[in-house]
């Protein structure tokens, strides 16, 4: 599904370059991968999902530095929602459970309350307070309990755990293999964002 290739349209450095290698390269991947992880949330139980892709359409003068998809329960929109992120900046490949900002309206939606769920979640998991920053955190109590502290406190404040897969990782080397990996995870994340949406 996603190999090395796909970061190409970042090398260029004009908007309407990267743009049309973005719709051109990435969005039908991008759709395809889309369509799989829905059928693959649903069989976890989670509500119906509409895909969203990246459209950019408030860049006027610089090219985006990363492009995604969003799955979420809002056939309007996804920012507002708890969303389910899959995307590429021009060194890694993220994959989020995300809470932004925009998200706040609803009361119900805290962090918190998905402790147990994180803290049990197989293998290594990461975390991040704002989706527009590379930087990620280890998902483990002291993190979790900071960034969920954070999104609760401080109205900018975002939430998202997931994993990052950078350039250099070999799973790039064996692309069949990556994407299984993130089919795998979001099936370990789906309670966890069933539990938001329910």
């Amino acid at each position: 599904m996603f190999d090395r290739d796909d970061f190409a349209p970042f090398a260029d450095p004009t908007l309407p370059g990267r743009l049309g290698l973005i719709r051109q390269r990435l969005d039908p991947k991008f759709e395809a991968a889309g369509a799989v992880l829905q059928t693959l949330l649903a069989a976890q139980g989670v509500p119906t999902q509409f895909l969203h892709l990246a459209r950019h359409a408030r860049r006027h003068k610089n090219p985006p530095p990363d492009t995604w998809l969003a799955l979420s329960a809002g056939k309007r929109g996804y920012k507002m929602l708890p969303h389910l992120e899959l995307g590429l900046w021009d060194d890694r490949l993220f994959l989020w459970v995300a809470l932004l900002a925009e998200s706040k309206g609803e009361p119900a939606l805290r962090p918190a309350a998905l402790r147990p769920l994180a803290l049990a979640l197989p293998g290594n998991f990461e975390l991040s307070g704002d989706h527009t920053k590379k930087a990620v955190l280890p998902l483990n109590e002291a993190n979790f309990d900071r960034l969920a502290t954070r999104f609760e406190t401080t109205a900018k404040a975002e939430f998202l755990i997931g994993q990052t897969y950078l350039l250099t990782d070999p799973l790039f080397d064996a692309p069949d293999e990556l994407w299984a990996d993130i089919q795998e995870r979001v099936v370990a994340l789906a309670p966890l964002y069933r539990a938001l949406l329910a």
